[in-house]
């Protein structure tokens, strides 16, 4: 199973959450909470448009064991971004793929449980940040 989600933000630089005091971080991680709940939301809609079903698995799966995700970022302009601080930047989206049940939580890190990607590309007319979840057997 591959999940897409699409948010219409762009991540702000690791140079620039590094100056936010410890409030305006967590509320910057909780607005990407947020963008990744109402994404997830849509894509959930998207996929069940027109079915009903009373089972409530079907609607809330349970989290992914094993995950390969991708960030795609597309910026508006052709400057050199860096994929790191940018990384840094989309801490919060991670977050916020385990706190809407989408992968489960990696917090031992001898048992990886989710691989994650950065891949930065070029869209004047609609920067964007897509989130790619690929289900690992």
């Amino acid at each position: 199973m591959t999940i897409t989600l699409t948010i219409p933000r762009l991540p702000l630089s690791g140079n620039q959450t590094r100056k936010f005091s410890g409030w305006e971080r967590q509320e910057y991680r909780t607005l990407w909470h947020q963008e990744v709940w109402v994404a997830w939301r849509k894509w959930q809609a998207y996929v069940n448009a027109g079915k009903r079903h009373y089972n409530l698995d079907y609607y809330y799966p349970s989290a992914l064991k094993k995950a390969k995700v991708t960030f795609t970022v597309f910026f508006k302009d052709k400057r050199k971004h860096d994929k790191i601080n940018t990384a840094e930047g989309l801490k919060g989206a991670l977050d916020g793929l385990v706190l809407a049940g989408i992968i489960e939580d990696d917090e031992n890190y001898p048992n990886k449980k989710c691989d994650d990607f950065y891949v930065l590309e070029y869209d004047k007319e609609h920067p964007r940040t897509e989130i790619e979840v690929e289900e690992l057997k």
